[in-house]
This record gives structure tokens, sequence and C-alpha cells, in this order.
């Protein structure tokens, strides 16, 4: 069992790499990428706040720059806009679209089917257990860059 823990971490990025490249395939069938998914669903989950470029990015953990990026990728796509924060005019929120909006039912059905087929021979309790210990590593990690 000793020589099976020295693989862990490349089998996280082996899963996560994977992982990656099946909900961007599912999601290019809507012409978006993981990374642009990841902003929408973000705006989703606070729909009814004001929210800037720099919480995105902060939730993210992504670079500023590439947070640009994909704000203009998402406007041109007409998924989001840009406004002036009406309370403070050196501030710019983000907002959904009708269309980001619309979009969000056929994302959220893809990831689900993404997810339902990955732990599918799992049972309930081998799927809460691997929340668990994955929030562990997670945890670990998170404390490493930060602590």
């Amino acid at each position: 069992m000793k020589n099976k823990t020295k693989n862990i971490p490349r089998l996280i990025m082996q899963i996560g790499h994977h992982l990656k490249m099946c909900l961007d395939e599912n999601l290019s069938n809507n012409n978006l990428t993981i990374s642009q998914f990841k902003v929408l669903a973000y705006l989703w989950e606070h729909e009814y706040k004001k929210i800037n470029q720099k919480q995105i990015y902060e939730f993210l953990e992504i670079k500023p720059s590439s947070m640009t990026k994909l704000i203009k990728l998402l406007e041109a796509k007409k998924l989001i806009k840009k406004e002036p924060d009406p309370d403070d005019a050196r501030n710019t929120i983000v907002k959904l679209t009708k269309k980001g909006m619309e979009i969000k039912r056929i994302c959220i059905l893809n990831i689900k089917e993404a997810e339902n087929y990955l732990l599918n021979d799992f049972s309930q309790e081998e799927i809460e257990e691997l929340v668990i210990l994955l929030l562990k590593i997670k945890e670990k990690i998170n404390y490493q860059t930060n602590p």
C-alpha cells in the first residue's frame, strides 16, 4: 500500500485533467469552455448580488488578466454584460443577460450527466466518504498555499 500512495498526487492530477476534458467536450456543444462555465456558475449562484470582476477572479483563484479575457469572451457571446455600479462610479458590475440565464439549465444538465456517469458505480456511502476525503485533501492544499 505504501508504494501506491506515492501516486496519489499524479492520480488526482490525471482525474482533474480528464474530467476537465470531458466537461469541456460536453460544454462545447453550447460553445462554452469549463472556465467560461465557472464564471457563469458564479454569477448564477450570486444572481441577486452586485458582483464585480475582482470577486469572481478571487473566488475562481485565477489571474485578473485571465478574468478579463473570460469576461470579454462571455460578453461577445452575449451571456453577460458589464454595467457601472450605481452606488460607486469606480466600480463595474458583471451581470448575466437573459441568454446567460437561459443557458443555465442546459449547462447544469451537462454537469449532472457527467457526475452521474462518474459516480454510478458508487454507493451513496462511498460517495459521501469520497467527498470527505477530497475535502480533506483540498483543505490541506489550501493551507499549504495560504498558511
